[in-house]
């Protein structure tokens, strides 16, 4: 009574479920000679030699290990009378009843200890109702592969598009994956290969533990520590055997730190695990094909004189970029690209403690520091070596506390018996992940005013005069009307000196002083003078954009990555499960194996990105903005000036115009020693660190658009406030701050699920009900920024029969902005629209004034309707726009059911609903909102957007053809319906439409999956696995359709983008071993392949569908030919391998050595192509009519035409198109 009440207890106060799914081993131990059920005996579990847990059998023999982590154990059962039983290496598997039967032989025991038998896995699996697979670090270590996704590449139903590609799983997109790490879902970096214990990858039948997903899971369980004290170093390189030079070193440390003291075991109770690596390569994603990169000489040429004037021997001249003039002798080819290094380091640490024999705490803790240089778009050629670098870090922690209700140790088996409730027991977990990302050009770091210094510009303001009659006088008299910049010198300067040489074709400036003929004075109708900044080619803030690039293909030299970039996210878990067996009657017969829990996880994320290089130009605007001029009529002389041939004139003083949001003219001054309003201030003649961002109001920045942030404020200090902050003035400066509050989603669910045995059918049915909420305000309307008024109360105020079809709250268009005596044009009831009368129509377009997009809501904030950038003004007031995101709670029934026909076949069905938080384009902050209408019809994400849903349906067919090998074969159908897709909004007040996200895709997966597995057979293993699939859709990703939607929601299904119809993976391991289970080959003594082996691992895909076009343009193409998605990209076949041997150079101490290929046969996969030609390396736009035209126009002109066709080409061969080329990577792992 007492554990049922405390069963209760666990379930009330859970928190959140641990997504393990339930990890159980069970088993019958009988007597060898007569088969009958051996009672009380006793079975204990190890790990590294780290006793785990212990019980006794019952009365039918049977024992059982609940809520135990997956991985390899050894089972030892003891009994007086009987010789002990040591079964090794028995292999746990994630998220299954591991079944474990164990016969004992009765007489005269021998005193060494247990008997030990190597454990088979069962080829039949027949309560797993799971697709998919398990991967353990024995089958890890073999692979010729290091890369996660590519590990769960080999489980039938998982498609990547070469090694390390994000996988997609069973034709669901690719964001529809999870990744689990020892139970916690993480986001971050994922652990070493080598410290995976265990992976399993879920394609179908996931449990009701399992939420906030559609598509696959891969879930990860971490090494522990072990008994005694042992460690690992390794080491890797590919620097001598291809051009790639990565290096791995690593290193494990293992032991206990707390052992129990009595007379037999001496175990640990708390032990450690510590691992580090190190990860450099000088080319994170190698090249399929030859990369094309400027010579040293003639990149030193272009940096010299990146523009240059060219006269031909017609007389004819123009200005040109350089680069335009550079030919096939001017590059060369290289197998890697340069300035593509990237470097990690990896710690993880695990402590596991016994605090009784029912009580287990365990911490896992990883860090991650991670820098990696890439190349923008365009910069290979000519700029890759100002290449930019992202710094990435990760921390991770992950505390669980175990306890187990149940009987582990012994104890009253026959209370055990009784007991309705048996294998009790709760799990609470608590994990914390923290990610920082910084992305910059390390040459400038955050020193945003260097990203676009080019120098020291020195203009002095000279006074303007004009020349009137007056009248008194009868004769002309000066007045002065203003002030004129006027350059003097140009002085290039700073860590831009590249962008300054783009000046060295101006001949001004190349003098030391400029407009040196030009006196400290001017008349209004003087244009001689070099006075704007315009006259350059680079100037601080901007390059003129005729030379930003050669061809329009490849950027030119010197340029500067103009984007800094922070941010990063805090994810909170905290969780908690139960589990136990009822027996009703305390019947073995009608065991139920029940688990319930529930999860609570909060997400908060920030971003931060500033584009440094328009700051001079903002600063620019803004020094002198507050000067009006000179007001003649008005204006206090502030001197005498004397003007040749006027004489004496009055200098009057500038009118000053003070605007409480524009704040950077004082500032300025302010930090400049106090120079006063009435000066004009030169910026082009201030250094970098004479200026910084907090200079300038939070409107002067965010009126330029260079800003992009939330979860901070506009100087880039992290803030945690709310969505209605933004629009509160600060009370110490009086103006606003536009501070934009985190993105903070929490996630919930609950979870209960019962697998049970119903004359020989096991089934499993569960229920998981999921939680979202944005946790953010959204907007009321999609159609209009502010709230509209509906049909009932614009009928009740302004009169007019309303029609009966006509909702109360349907939204009211008037024909004209007469709010006074107001004409209904149309109803709107969400996305459906109506005419004046109520007649239903198909879409806006078919309503008269509103088809053209002018429209005019009746809206229902009478502010609104004289104001509609009311949104700017301080008085507004958010909630007239926005209300809290409505919160989705969503249904997952799980039913999955296993039926043995016998020992050695099954059939195996599921029928699950999968649903997933919306997992992309819901962040609208408000200063999105802010510039709404300034953003034109350009595309906004959708805060409303609602989780995505699966159905997922699969039927299958297991038999064991012989001791050592088994098929699988299933048949699976999915619907993926409320998938997010861009749609268009049409009409909206002010911008006529815009462009946002929708739960508009719809699609369908029908597949056929195969797979045969041969266990070792003398010194073969192999695992090969056949999938048939076919995936169509609307989507195939949020922007797929977004072309095809500006003509309303498309409901045509075609192939997705990643639908492969035939994939086929084998995974072939042939090796020796060693003493006297060697076989092969001697000579003399001599056993060179002894404890040797060679993995090979092959993979044939069919081709990607794309869609063909009609007319080939520069590198793409344009008009739909065919059907989308109606052409194929060829075949792709992949072989790698790994030959490995294993040394023993001590007792204690191994040593493994091998070789791992990649791509053994270095083929070129294409994996990509032009849609005009359905070829990877020719578009076709050069024999076409518009390639030959303008071949024959760069004949004609100053520019080369050889010089165009090499820079094609080199834009042309492009090495995405191609999966990654053949790598060698030798190394070493030595243990002890």
């Amino acid at each position: 009574m007492i554990r049922s009440l405390l069963l209760c207890c666990v379930f009330v106060c859970s928190l959140t479920i641990v997504s393990y799914a339930q990890t159980s081993l069970a088993g019958k131990i009988t007597d060898e000679e007569t088969g009958e059920p051996m009672l009380f005996t006793t079975v204990a579990i190890y790990k590294n030699g780290v006793l785990i847990l212990g019980t006794e059998t019952d009365f039918d023999g049977n024992y059982s290990f609940s809520n135990i982590d997956p991985g390899t154990y050894d089972v030892e059962s003891s009994l007086v009378g009987y010789q002990a039983v040591r079964i090794a290496d028995v292999k746990v598997l994630a998220g299954r009843a591991n079944k474990l039967d164990i016969t004992m032989s009765s007489g005269v025991t021998l005193d060494i200890g247990a008997v030990v038998i190597d454990y088979k896995n069962p080829l039949i699996e027949q309560d797993n109702t799971t697709s998919g697979a398990v991967i353990t670090s024995d089958q890890i270590r073999q692979l010729p592969t290091r890369n996660i996704n590519a590990l769960a590449a080999t489980s039938a139903g998982v498609a990547t598009t070469d090694e390390g590609s994000t996988p997609t799983v069973r034709g669901s997109r690719p964001n529809a994956t999870n990744y689990y790490v020892d139970g916690i879902r993480v986001l971050g970096t994922l652990i070493p290969e080598s410290e995976i214990e265990q992976m399993q990858v879920i394609t179908g039948g996931v449990e009701a533990q399992y939420g906030d997903v559609t598509g696959g899971i891969i879930s990860i369980t971490s090494k522990g520590p072990s008994n005694k004290f042992s460690g690992g170093i390794e080491a890797e390189t590919s620097k001598f055997l291809d051009p790639y030079n990565n290096n791995i070193i690593g290193f494990n440390l293992s032991g206990p730190i707390l052992r129990k003291k009595d007379s037999k075991l001496n175990t640990s109770i708390l032990g450690f695990r510590l691992s580090g690596r190190y990860t450099y390569r000088g080319e994170d994603n190698p090249p399929g094909i030859p990369v094309y990169r400027v010579t040293d000489e003639r990149l030193a040429e272009l940096e010299a004189n990146p523009v240059i004037l060219v006269t031909d021997d017609q007389g004819r001249s123009g200005v040109f970029t350089n680069a335009d003039f550079s030919t096939s002798e001017d590059v060369q080819t290289l197998k890697a690209r340069p300035y593509e290094a990237a470097q990690n380091i990896n710690l993880n640490a695990k402590l596991d403690a016994r605090l009784s024999d029912a009580i287990d705490v365990s911490f896992t803790g990883s860090y991650t520091d991670n820098q990696n240089q890439f190349t923008p778009s365009g910069w290979a050629v000519y700029n890759s070596h100002n290449n930019p670098t992202n710094y990435f870090n990760s921390y991770r922690g992950n505390f669980r506390f175990r306890h187990r209700l149940g009987n582990t140790g012994g104890g009253n088996t026959g209370e055990r018996k009784a007991s309705t409730i048996q294998n009790a027991s709760y799990t609470l977990q608590a994990g914390y992940e923290k990610t920082t990302n910084e992305v910059y050009d390390p040459r400038h770091g955050k020193n945003y005013f260097s990203y676009g210094y080019i120098g020291k510009f020195d203009f002095e303001y000279v006074p303007i005069f004009d020349a009137v009659i007056d009248t008194a006088l009868n004769a002309p008299v000066g007045i002065h009307v203003g002030y004129r910049p006027i350059l003097r010198s140009y002085e290039p300067m700073g860590s831009n000196g590249v962008l300054a040489n783009y000046n060295n074709v101006l001949s001004f400036a190349q003098t030391d002083a400029i407009n040196g003929n030009i006196p400290n004075y001017g008349f209004i109708t003087d244009n001689t003078a070099t006075t704007f900044l315009d006259d350059f080619y680079s100037v601080n803030g901007r390059s003129d954009a005729l030379f930003a690039s050669s061809w329009n293909f490849h950027s030119n030299v010197g340029r500067v990555y103009n984007a800094v970039q922070e941010g990063g996210s805090d994810i909170y878990t905290f969780s908690a499960n139960a589990n136990f067996d009822f027996l009703p009657g305390g019947s073995e017969k009608g065991r139920h194996n029940i688990q319930l829990g529930v999860w609570y996880e909060q997400r908060i994320s920030r971003s931060y990105t500033v584009a440094p290089f328009n700051l001079w130009t903002i600063a620019r605007q803004q020094a002198n903005i507050h000067i009006q001029g000179v007001d003649v009529e008005n204006a206090d002389s502030i001197g005498v000036f004397d003007l040749p041939g006027f004489g004496p004139t009055a200098l009057l003083d500038l009118t000053i115009n003070a605007d409480s949001e524009q704040v950077f003219y004082k500032r300025l001054r302010e930090a400049l020693g106090g120079i006063p309003l009435n000066t004009y201030v030169n910026v082009d003649a201030l250094s970098p660190d004479q200026l910084s961002l907090d200079m300038f109001s939070a409107k002067e920045l965010n009126d330029q658009g260079i800003l992009s942030y939330f979860g901070y404020d506009y100087l880039g200090n992290t803030f945690d406030g709310t969505f209605e902050d933004f629009f509160r003035t600060n009370p110490v400066t009086g103006i606003r701050d536009f501070s934009v509050a985190p993105n903070r989603p929490i996630y919930a669910a609950a979870y209960l699920q019962d697998k049970f045995t119903f004359k020989d059918i096991i089934f499993r049915v569960g229920l998981r009900v999921d939680r979202y909420d944005a946790n953010t305000k959204v907007p009321k309307d999609l159609y209009s920024l502010y709230e509209i008024m509906g049909a009932d109360q614009f009928h009740s105020e302004f009169g007019g029969e309303r029609p009966g079809n006509i909702g109360d709250d349907y939204k009211v268009y008037l024909s004209s902005q007469n709010y006074n005596r107001p004409v209904v044009q149309a109803y709107r009831d969400g996305d459906n629209w109506y005419e004046a009368d109520g007649t239903p129509r198909n879409g806006p377009n078919q309503i008269d004034g509103i088809r053209s997009g002018l429209v005019f809501p009746m809206y229902q904030d009478e502010r609104v309707r004289d104001n509609e950038n009311f949104i700017k003004s301080p008085d507004f007031d958010p909630s007239v726009s926005f209300e809290d995101y409505e919160v989705q709670f969503n249904y997952m029934p799980r039913l999955a059911f296993s039926f043995p026909i016998s020992a050695d076949a099954n059939f195996f069905a599921h029928y699950d609903i999968l649903v997933q938080r919306p997992p992309s384009n819901t962040l609208a902050t408000p200063l999105d909102y802010f510039y709404f209408f300034e953003g034109g019809s350009s595309v906004r994400n959708n805060p409303r957007l609602r989780p995505e849903r699966t159905i997922d349906y699969e039927v299958g067919f297991q038999q064991r053809l012989s001791n050592s090998s088994a098929i699988k074969m299933s048949a699976y159908y999915k619907e993926m319906r409320d998938m997010i897709q861009s749609r268009v909004i049409f009409p909206v007040p002010v911008i006529g439409e815009y462009t946002t996200y929708g739960n508009i895709d719809f699609g369908t997966v029908k597949g056929f999956s195969f797979a045969y597995d041969m266990r070792r057979t003398g010194n073969v293993s192999l695992q090969a696995n056949y999938t048939l699939q076919l995936a169509d859709g609307t989507g195939s990703n949020a922007n797929s359709q977004r072309s095809l939607n500006n003509r309303g929601v498309i409901r045509t299904l075609f192939p997705l983008d990643f639908d492969e119809r035939h994939r086929f993976n084998m995974v072939l391991d042939y090796r020796y071993g060693g003493g006297p289970q060697y076989t092969g080959p001697e000579f003399g003594n001599l056993r060179i392949f002894e404890n040797a082996g060679l993995n090979l691992q092959a993979t044939a895909v069919s081709g990607r569908p794309y869609t063909a076009t009609q007319t080939p343009l520069e590198l793409q193409g344009t008009g739909l030919t065919g059907a989308i998605n109606g052409a194929r990209k060829p075949w792709t076949f992949l072989v790698s391998a790994r030959i490995d041997k294993q040394f023993t150079i001590a007792q204690k101490i191994g040593l493994n050595v091998y070789l791992r290929v990649t791509n053994l046969l270095d083929r070129r996969n294409v994996i990509n192509v032009y849609s005009a030609t359905g070829s990877p390396v020719n578009d076709g736009f050069l024999d076409s009519t518009r390639g030959v035209s303008q071949q024959e126009n760069i004949a004609n002109s100053l520019r080369e035409l050889d010089a165009y066709l090499a820079s094609y080409q080199w834009a042309l061969l492009n090495p995405d198109f191609y999966s990654l080329p053949r790598r060698f990577n030798i190394g070493a792992i030595m243990n002890f």
